[in-house]
Order: structure tokens, then sequence, then C-alpha cells
């Protein structure tokens, strides 16, 4: 018994001793890599799903813009009288099914497509009439207005000589008046010197004839002897006498009448001259009311035709509507009646079914095109800074994890997703490029917003890289085999892959190196899985993960997850954030 104990004290001792610090021993690890060639990107990774944007295909004929009585609503259901609607014979598309541009959608009875025909093109030739009809009537007032216009224009050019004759006409007139005055005054004057100037040889006259007469009455009827000679005498005087009496009973007549001449046309005189400033003003005003119209002429004439140009204009606006009516009718229903498909994509609704009449201006079928799959991303303040409409982003969606498609950014709404977050951030529109025929509403993916790149660089995994004392090194083996290091100049990295400026080419094989322990090593093939304390994953050539630790991370550098060429991933899985700039940030 107390030799078993011993034994068993030995054992345990020996145990402790050599075997345990066997089994827990650290064994060197290398695995090959080729350097490699090609484009490393940094970005920001946000996770975010499919929106589809939908697209109406629509009867957008437009047949009677005037409002049907709701008495016509119930004749709808007779097609027989029914004249503006079309009447759906077949269906041919379904919802959830893809159609291609050019595709039929819906067909048509011919019969309905002949009733609309009709009640179009009676429409069309009554408006044709209307229209004619406006012409002819704006032809002939045109005549009438031109006429008008013709002599408001003559009767202006003439208002300048009229309005001078007019002005000169009354003072003409009071200057004859005077001047007939002067001349009657002056013969009154004449006549008055003339019978002053005759008075003696007239007192002569009269002075024989009564002579005469009183020896012709005191005469002796018995001395017949003298009795003629006296006679004679007496009967002289007296007609002389008698005629000079007259012509100075004459002359004073003559005068008194020209005196009441005088008196009439000095009235005519002053009625004129009070008249002088009336008729002058309805003189002028008679030439601006000519030249008025004159100036008018034109605005009077264009008046005049306004309106019926207007009537003719929408007569002719009214036609060229339903002639374009008409035709889109004649586009729309074709030769066959079958109406087709305007574009590639998914058919999410169908409005219509055999026996349905068409609403004007109303969708028949609604699509999602092929490339308007768009997703929208909550971007955070801090890295809006760093993506730009028109940026390019590559997109990897959950359902298909190995394949990635490339995105490009629409939109970004300046204001925020919510007021009511502690973190701030901005939705960001990415439109879905290339090939989309695989994807589906709602399906889910990582956005990689690209924020720094090289191209044609020559790279390896980070973990490849050793740094000491402030200069880089990888793993090769010289021509005997031995592993040595080779000082390279490293450059830009993306987290799980950094630049090789010089030291290598593409192609040339690099080692990594892992210190893995024992019995860690065993549990790892056991297991075909590992996940280190600092949380980097590292995947075998059969697909399963060694935990291994980084060599040589540099500082301010996450990892990012990049897809290698085995379909394996690299790269550390614990993300920093250093400015939004270095490494792929994920949400």
């Amino acid at each position: 018994m107390g030799a078993a104990a011993v034994l068993i004290l030995v054992l345990a001792a020996a145990y402790t001793v050599f075997i345990k610090p066997k089994s827990e021993e650290e064994t060197v690890v290398y695995k090959e890599e080729q350097a490699a060639y090609g484009d490393l990107t940094q970005g920001i990774m946000e996770s975010g799903s499919i929106t589809l944007r939908t697209t109406d295909q629509s009867y957008d004929v437009v047949i009677d813009d005037e409002e049907e009585d709701e008495d016509d609503d119930d004749d709808d259901d007779d097609d027989e009288e029914d004249t503006r609607h079309l009447k759906v014979e077949e269906v041919y598309v379904k919802q959830g099914e893809r159609i291609r541009a050019g595709e039929p959608v819906l067909k048509v009875t011919e019969r309905s497509i002949r009733l609309v025909r009709r009640y179009l093109e009676t429409e069309r030739s009554d408006a044709e009439i209307a229209l004619e009809e406006l012409q002819n009537e704006y032809e002939i007032e045109q005549v009438e207005a031109g006429n008008t216009y013709q002599k408001s224009m003559a009767d202006a050019l003439w208002s300048d000589t009229q309005y001078a004759i007019d002005t000169a006409q009354i003072p003409l007139e009071i200057a004859a008046l005077r001047d007939s005055i002067a001349v009657l005054e002056q013969e009154i004057a004449q006549t008055e010197k003339d019978l002053e100037d005759s008075w003696d040889d007239y007192a002569d006259l009269k002075e024989e004839y009564e002579k005469y007469a009183r020896r012709y009455e005191e005469w002796d009827k018995d001395n017949l002897y003298t009795y003629i000679p006296l006679r004679t005498q007496y009967l002289s005087a007296k007609e002389k006498y008698e005629e000079e009496t007259e012509r100075r009973l004459d002359q004073r007549e003559e005068m008194a009448d020209k005196q009441e001449e005088i008196l009439e046309k000095q009235e005519e005189l002053a009625r004129l001259e009070g008249q002088t400033e009336r008729k002058e003003l309805e003189a002028r005003q008679s030439h601006e009311s000519s030249a008025l119209d004159g100036a008018m002429a034109q605005d009077i004439y264009d008046s005049s035709l306004n309106t019926l140009e207007q009537n003719q204009e929408t007569a002719q606006k009214d036609l060229d509507e339903l002639s374009e009516r008409l035709e889109d009718f004649n586009a729309f229903v074709g030769e066959d009646g079958i109406v087709y498909a305007q574009g590639d994509g998914l058919v999410t609704r169908v409005y219509y079914e055999a026996g349905d009449i068409l609403e004007e201006e109303s969708p028949m079928i609604t699509y999602v095109e092929e490339g308007s799959y768009v997703m929208t991303i909550d971007i955070a303040q801090e890295d809006i800074p760093y993506v730009s409409v028109g940026d390019t982003v590559t997109i990897v969606f959950t359902a298909y994890p190995e394949e990635s498609w490339t995105g490009k950014i629409e939109e970004i709404v300046s204001t925020q997703t919510s007021e009511d977050t502690v973190t701030v951030s901005y939705p960001v529109t990415v439109k879905v490029e290339g090939d989309t025929s695989a994807l589906y509403g709602g399906m889910t993916g990582e956005v990689t917003f690209i924020t720094d790149e090289v191209s044609k660089a020559v790279y390896v995994s980070r973990k490849a890289v050793i740094s000491e004392n402030g200069k880089s090194y990888v793993l090769m083996k010289d021509d005997t085999g031995e592993l040595v290091r080779r000082e390279v100049e490293t450059g830009f990295t993306d987290g799980a892959h950094i630049q090789i400026l010089s030291g290598l080419v593409e192609g040339d094989t690099v080692y990594i190196e892992s210190h893995v322990r024992n019995q860690e090593e065993k549990d790892a093939e056991e297991t075909k899985t590992e996940t280190p304390e600092d949380g980097s994953k590292e995947q075998n050539e059969s697909g399963g993960q060694n935990g291994s630790e980084e060599q040589g991370r540099s500082s301010g550098q996450s990892g990012s997850q990049n897809q290698g060429e085995n379909g394996g991933q690299d790269g550390g899985g614990a993300m920093t954030q250093q400015g939004g700039l270095n490494g792929t940030k994920e949400r």
C-alpha cells in the first residue's frame, strides 16, 4: 500500500516536471502566401436593404377632357353604346413575373378600338369645321377693319390741312367784312361830298325854277304873245329842278341803304369776333380727334381683330389637341390592339383583367425596372465628409456572400435621420448597378463606401510584414530553403493587406509566422476553428480557421474584411476608428 502511494507520487512529480511542460510548449507554424498585384481600398462599411423604385406603365391617352354625366357611368356597362372607352380582351402578365421591353401586356377589343377611333375622328372633324368658320369670319372682319384703318389714316393726314383752313377762315371773313364796311363808308362819304359839291347848282336850279314859276303864275293870260316862251322856260326849269331833286333823293336813299348795310355788317363782324375763340376751339378739337384716330388706327385695327384671333387660336389649339389625341390613341392601340411593355423589370401589380374598361390616364401595370434598385444607408456625421454624390461603392448581399455588386451614390440628404437619437447620421441613397436580375426588394447587404485607394499595387497580408526598429521585413526562403528576412518598403494599407513599394514583385512567396500551443493545435485540428482573444481570424486552405497572432501590426490601423483567393478571410476582427479613414469601419 505504501509502495503504491510512493509510486503515484513519483509519477505525479514526473508528469509535473517533465511531461506537462513538454505538452505546453509552443510550436511555430509558417503559412505561405504569394505577393499579389491589384487595387487596395479603404472604406466605411454600413448595412442596408434594397428598396424598389417602381414605374407605372399607364393608359395615358385622353379621349374626352369634359366631365361625364353620372348617367354616362351607368352606360359604361353597355359596350354597344360606349364610344369613349377601351375594353380589355386579354391580359398577358401576372404579378411577380419578369417582363422584357416589347413583350405583350394586354390586348383591347377590336370593337372598342373602332368605336373610340370613330368618336375621336368625329370630334376632330367638328373642330376643323369650327376653325374654318372662324377663319372666314376673320377674313371678312379683316377687310372691314382695314377700310376703317385706311379712312382713319387719311383723315389724320387731312386734319392738318383742314385745321389750317378752319382756323384761317374766320379771320378772312372778318377782314372781308371790315373791308366791305370801309368801302361802304367811303362810298357814303363820296356821296355826301357830291351832294355838298352840287348844292350850289341845285340851289340855282331851285331859284330859277321858283322864278319862272312866279312869272308863270303872274302871266297875263290875255297876252298870248309871251305865253309860249314863258311856258317853255318854266317847264324846262321845273324839269331840271325836279330831276336834280330826284337825283339827290336817290343819293340820300342810297346812303341810307349803305348805312344800314354797314350796320348789318358791323353786327356780323361783332358776331364773328365773338365766335372766333369758340370756332378755333372747335377746329382744334376736330383736328385733335382726327389726329388721335390716326394715331390709334393700328390699335383700333388690332383690337377689332383681337377677339377673332383669340377665338381662332383657341379653335386651332382644340384641333391640334384632338389630332394629337387621335395620334396618341392610334399609337397606343397599334395595328393589333396589343399594348407592349415599355421596359424590362419585375411586375409588382396588374390593375386590369379581361372584361374591364380602361380608365384614362391610369396605370395598367406597375413594375420595377432593372437598374432601379436602390439602398438607403445611414452614414454617421463624422463619415459624411468622405462620401460624395457620384462616388462608387461596393455591395455584398447576405444572400450572395461570394458575389459583389457595384453601386453609385445618387443622393445625400442634408437632414439627419432622426432628431431623437444621440448618434447623428444622414441618409445616403445608393443605386445598385450591373445585372440586378437575381436581386429582390428587401434584400440586405453590406455597403462599403471607398474613402481611399491605390491601384496597380504589389501587396501582401499585413501579417506577413514584421516591423522592427522602424524597418519592415518579410520572411522568404533562400536558395538553400532556409527562412531569411528581406527588408521591404511598405505603403498604403486597407487594414488587411499592405502595399509593398520595393523588395517584392508579384508572385514572390512570403511566409507568415504564427506561434501555436501544442494543446491548442490539437484542439484546432479537432474543431477546425479557433477564435483568439484578440478576435483575429485566419482561414487555412481547407476552409478551417487557426487563431494567429498578427506580427508587427502597426498602430492606427484597424482590421477590414476582404475575401481571399481561396474564399477564406484575412484580417483582424477588432474594429477601431482612425478618423474615419484607416480601415473599414463596420456598424
